[in-house]
């Protein structure tokens, strides 16, 4: 039984280490240049501290000098048990006077329950918990929270929104989790969104036989909290929420670990801030969790959402319309844009009261509305049901002055373009049109006259074509588009036709990652200048005049701007890799290079010169071809003969193990 404690002991540990490292500690020693103290390194670090054979966990210091103790437990039920001897080793180290700790840290759990942070803070009237927004956080404090809570010196800082590989990671653990409960794909969004309405709400009773109804009825709490949503809506909604049924039940013994994930991102204080939590964390889910397509949502990601609103702007005056809405990212956008712009009480009434949306699936429109509820708009305007019903959209006709939307793509019967012309309109006169949409609809020839027949109508603005996996992992070629409603496209008016090859994001290990380079803020600086008549200086953009496109001719950027083309290093070292890897080939199956060698090169082409006699990685070779330094340690390899330099590839099997083994080659 001692072993097993040790060795949960260690997993916690191991769990406070990986947390810290997110939050943005660097978890190596302190004279290594890092932050963080172990149980046996404290006192050795700091022999005037009071400590004596009991030591906290961890001691993590600030600049050098000790700032925080955590102290962690095993068990998931002895969460107050860490948090009151974590407060106690501080409270012994205070009392030396040499050194003054103002935070202590509780952690409790182990894999298979989750794992529970408290966070206290030293206030005058004593140990509080350490609160953002006037909730507690409940991880492992940032860097700038505790610098945070150091300034303001009364038990309050300022809530870091998690990064978004912690939205990802955090994302792929709970689908695990729901997966293996075996709850059904399509529910899986439903469960995140009632568990984050009833953590908005209050603390939920993790216990297996009251976990589900302690979900339900502080969820069922928040929505009846709203005085401006319908008593039918919010039935509606409730019912869309509440987990009940041998689904569910299945999933009760796991929800004390779900809640100690969504803990793990602040949930409650993030809840607060003007962070779209909830949309970051719906991307997540859906992008990377896994099965989740299943829900048939093409999430529309958050930096495009926020992207086409500073395309075309959001104002109080503005009433906002997406027609599928999906979980209300470009709401949350259009919102959050408008109320920069309030400058009274009034002015955020009148936003709350111009915001409006259709969607037809129940789980979409319960996490819909429990998104923008979230935000601060509890008007509800977001109803259930399809903006191509006839009844919905007469009621929408000519009411709005922004519409922002992303169509579901290429669904049966309901065509991309169906959700465009809808969208027109709901547009009064000049209202302004951005969407993100398949491209195929603006290039083929099958909707050539559909093309025709929107100019007719409208006036298109620009076409801005997208990297191709941003809608990763569903592959699919978009565009945004920018459109005017209701006056008609003259033959002398300018479009702006423009390609981003880089939107700030990369796919890497099947995620996509941040990376230097964006492009967007120049292709909307072209957009600008275009409207305001000046001349666009961006090789990413063009113009062309409406009379060149006004018979349905497609509109596609790449017709009009020049390619890329790549320098002669990018060629280079691009045939360097290509070549790199037929060697690399070759290595593991030799019997290929009579395939991909042509004899010829091997014949009559001078060779190289290489250390003959040696054996090394296939790069090792490579750098000394193209004259790179290397510290790669080579072998001699006795016996062979110094005949002229060839490269031929070794035996990459090891018998004697059964294995393969790392591709290398050998020079004779």
């Amino acid at each position: 039984m001692a072993r097993r404690n040790v060795r949960a002991e260690s997993r916690s540990r191991y769990y406070i280490r990986v947390e810290a490292r997110k939050r943005g500690w660097n978890i190596s020693h302190v004279g290594a240049g890092g932050d963080f103290l172990e149980e046996n390194e404290i006192v050795a670090r700091f022999p005037d501290i009071g400590l004596g054979r009991d030591k906290p966990d961890f001691m993590v210091c600030l600049r050098g000098e000790p700032a925080v103790v955590i102290e962690a437990k095993s068990e998931s039920d002895k969460l107050q048990i860490s948090i009151e001897e974590a407060i106690g080793y501080a409270e012994t180290i205070n009392a030396t006077g040499r050194y003054r700790i103002l935070l202590a840290v509780g952690a409790a759990g182990e894999a298979d329950t989750g794992f529970m942070v408290e966070v206290r803070f030293l206030t005058d009237d004593g140990w509080v918990p350490l609160k953002s927004m006037g909730y507690a956080l409940t991880t492992i404090p940032s860097i700038r929270e505790v610098e945070l809570a150091l300034a303001s010196d009364d038990g309050s800082t300022s809530v870091s929104v998690p990064a978004s590989h912690e939205f990802i990671d955090a994302a792929i653990e709970l689908s695990i989790i729901l997966r293996s409960s075996k709850v059904e794909a399509p529910l899986r969004p439903k469960v995140i969104g009632a568990i984050v309405m009833a953590l908005y709400q209050g603390t939920v009773d993790t216990e297996p036989d009251k976990a589900l109804s302690s979900i339900n009825e502080l969820a069922a709490e928040a929505i009846n909290s709203s005085t401006d949503i319908s008593p039918e809506k919010k039935a509606g909604l409730i019912d869309a929420l509440r987990l009940s049924g041998a689904d569910f039940h299945r999933l009760a013994p796991s929800i004390r670990r779900v809640v100690a994930i969504l803990r793990r991102l602040n949930v409650r204080s993030v809840l607060q801030t003007d962070t779209d939590f909830l949309g970051l964390f719906y991307e997540s889910f859906l992008r990377y969790g896994y099965d989740n397509n299943a829900l048939g949502i093409v999430f529309t990601p958050r930096h495009i959402t926020r992207y086409c609103v500073d395309l075309i702007g959001a104002s109080p005056a503005d009433r906002v319309i997406d027609v599928a809405c999906g979980t209300g990212g470009f709401l949350v956008s259009a919102f959050d844009r408008m109320l920069e712009g309030a400058k009274s009480p009034a002015s955020v009434a009148k936003i709350k009261s111009s915001l409006f949306g259709f969607d037809t699936n129940p789980t979409v429109w319960a996490l819909a509305t429990v998104n923008m509820f979230a935000r601060g708009d509890g008007k509800g305007h977001i109803e259930h049901g399809s903006c191509l019903d006839p009844a919905n959209k007469a009621a929408v006709r000519g009411s709005c002055s922004k519409a922002f939307l992303n169509p579901p793509f290429s669904q049966e019967g309901e065509p991309e373009r169906d959700f465009i012309d809808v969208a027109m309109d709901a547009l009064e006169p000049e209202g302004m049109l951005a969407a993100i949409v398949y491209a195929g609809i603006f290039a083929d020839d099958e909707h050539k006259a559909w093309r025709r027949e929107f100019l007719r109508k409208h006036s298109l603005l620009a076409i801005i074509s997208m990297p191709e996996d941003l809608f990763y992992p569903t592959a699919a070629p978009t565009s945004i588009i920018i459109a005017q409603a209701h006056v008609p496209l003259s033959e002398d008016a300018e479009v702006l036709m423009a390609k981003v090859w880089n939107d700030g994001f990369v796919k890497l290990k099947s995620r996509r990652i941040e990376r230097e380079g964006n492009q967007l803020p120049e292709v909307k600086d072209a957009f600008d200048a275009m409207m305001s008549g000046e001349e666009i200086s961006s090789e990413l953009a063009t113009t062309i005049r409406g009379g060149s496109i006004i018979d349905g001719t497609e509109w596609s950027p790449q017709q009009w701007l020049p390619q890329p083309h790549s320098t002669d290093a990018e060629m280079q070292a691009e045939q360097q890799n290509v070549i790199r890897s037929v060697y690399q080939s070759v290595a593991y199956l030799p019997e290929l290079a009579d395939e991909a060698i042509d004899p010829s090169y091997r014949e009559d082409e001078e060779k190289a010169e290489l250390p003959v006699d040696t054996e090394g990685s296939v790069s090792y070779f490579f750098n000394v071809l193209n004259g790179r330094s290397t510290g790669e340690k080579i072998t001699p390899k006795a016996g062979f003969p110094t005949s002229p330099v060839e490269i031929r590839p070794i035996a990459l099997f090891d018998s004697s193990q059964g294995r393969k083994m790392k591709p290398s080659m050998t020079a004779r």
